[in-house]
């Protein structure tokens, strides 16, 4: 609008509000500086829409040069899916209310953290050689010697939380009798080591019911991969209990621990081959009515003196682990199922009582451990007639220490055996010594051993998964093992 014309109607406006005004009160004068002053606004006015005029003419000249072009595009949409890729690994591929993942091992869980399901495993392959000097039958060689894969097992567990229920399932690939119960310890094939369900009853008492370890040995309660050895001493492979089915009550605190299990028994000792089952099977479960056990009890109790109770889910003890002490003590009492002759298969009594005691020190980069076990069995005879009692003794000490940060030599002593010369009464006398060169802890280890025999390996004590060999001729047996574990 012409600055002229705006001036005049501003002038007219300034007539019409001031022809209301009295004469004495409204001057000439004061019209014109009143009319000045607008004019200086209206200046002002122009000037700053001619400046913002200018700043939309440039953003339109750079629009027009296409500052968006195809590499800055592609940069954008770069940028955007690393947001996005961040987010989902953040997440653990988090959606639709489940995260899944790694955390020392795979797992599936709930958004909210309250489910969660843990899948592992572990493999063990070995060489082992066997060397006997004057092999007790012409037809056994002096040295065997192969590969052997003792174990492949598949782990799955998890909780419930509004049962306030952990469960665990180990199944797999190995020996159907790895302690030689039947005699028929190379048998390989599918089976089930461990199935059980664990209710929380109270802060320090839980329920236990399933398939699991009987709470009697400590070399049985520590898993075959944390071992200190290769394997598990031949002692314990004949005198510890392992697995039975039944239910366990279990009260822990800080520094104790105590064990009650009601079961279905255990096939040691022999009686798997003494009629302790109608068609004798390496390892349970067993059928519910098979003949077995009228009762079996197993007790524990553990003293933590100190240190942490994961330390003594393994023998070995790290350089930088702190030091601990625990104590043990267990005693097991079974009875079997007598037949319509009043007999207990080839027993009369039939009943089979134990105990055991156990020490494991923790160093800071050593270890020890020492166990001494005792069974008895009444009236051990497979015909019934003349019975005998067999009473079993035994004993291990091992010990390791680190030469480095991820190398651990290692020695163990065991002896033991039967008191009736029958079936075997000489004592086995084996001292075994190695090393562990951990690659990632027990995750993946190298380990090799070699063991010398100064007694006699009867054929009850024999077992091919531990490389010893039936020797009654006391020729000085050696077994050299080599084994790769790998756990995931």
């Amino acid at each position: 609008m012409d600055q002229r014309l705006m001036q005049w109607i501003a002038s007219a406006l300034l007539v019409l509000i001031t022809s209301s005004q009295t004469p004495a009160q409204l001057s000439i004068q004061d019209t014109q500086l009143q009319l000045d002053d607008l004019v200086r606004q209206l200046d002002r006015v122009e000037a700053v829409n001619a400046e913002v005029r200018l700043e939309l003419d440039a953003a339109q000249a750079g629009l027009n040069d296409g500052w968006l072009d195809d590499q800055r595009a592609s940069q954008v949409a770069s940028l955007v899916q690393e947001i996005i890729n961040d987010a989902d690994t953040r997440t653990n591929l988090r959606g639709d209310g489940l995260m899944m993942g790694w955390s020392n091992g795979f797992f599936l869980a709930s958004a909210d953290g309250r489910h969660r399901l843990n899948v592992s495993g572990m493999m063990q392959m070995r060489y082992m050689g066997s060397w006997i000097g004057k092999p007790p039958n012409p037809t056994i060689p002096e040295l065997q010697s192969g590969f052997d894969i003792p174990r492949v097992r598949f782990n799955i567990d998890g909780n419930i939380p509004y049962a306030n229920m952990e469960y665990f399932i180990q199944t797999g690939w190995g020996r159907l009798d790895p302690d030689n119960m039947t005699g028929n310890d190379d048998d390989v094939g599918v089976r089930l080591w461990e199935a059980w369900a664990k209710i929380k009853i109270a802060d320090d008492l839980s329920l236990k019911v399933g398939q699991f370890k009987l709470p009697f040995t400590r070399e049985t309660l520590v898993d075959a991969s944390s071992q200190l050895a290769i394997e598990k001493s031949l002692i314990d492979h004949r005198m510890g209990l392992e697995i039975s089915t039944g239910v366990e009550f279990i009260w822990a605190n800080r520094d104790r621990r105590f064990f009650v299990a009601y079961t279905n028994g255990s096939g040691a000792m022999l009686w798997a081959t003494a009629f302790m089952f109608d068609e004798p099977t390496a390892m349970p479960p067993w059928a519910a009515l098979n003949r077995d056990t009228s009762y079996s009890f197993t007790l524990r109790h553990e003293w933590k003196l100190s240190g942490d109770w994961e330390q003594f889910n393994q023998f070995t003890s790290p350089p930088g682990s702190g030091k601990g002490l625990l104590l043990g003590i267990a005693g097991h009492r079974q009875n079997l199922e007598r037949d319509d002759t009043g007999t207990s298969g080839g027993f009369v009594d039939g009943s089979m009582w134990g105990v055991t005691a156990d020490a494991s020190y923790l160093f800071d980069g050593a270890s020890f451990f020492v166990a001494g076990t005792f069974h008895r069995v009444k009236d051990f005879n497979v015909n019934a007639v003349n019975p005998e009692d067999l009473n079993w003794m035994g004993i291990v000490a091992q010990g390791g220490t680190y030469i480095s940060n991820s190398t651990e030599l290692f020695g163990r002593f065991e002896a033991g055996g039967t008191s009736n010369g029958a079936i075997g009464g000489e004592a086995v006398q084996i001292v075994t010594v190695g090393l562990n060169h951990y690659l990632d802890g027990q995750d993946l280890k190298v380990s090799a051993d070699v063991g010398f025999s100064f007694g006699e390996v009867p054929e009850t004590m024999e077992n091919s998964i531990t490389g010893w060999r039936t020797d009654d001729e006391r020729a000085n047996q050696i077994v050299v093992r080599t084994q790769l574990q790998v756990m995931f």
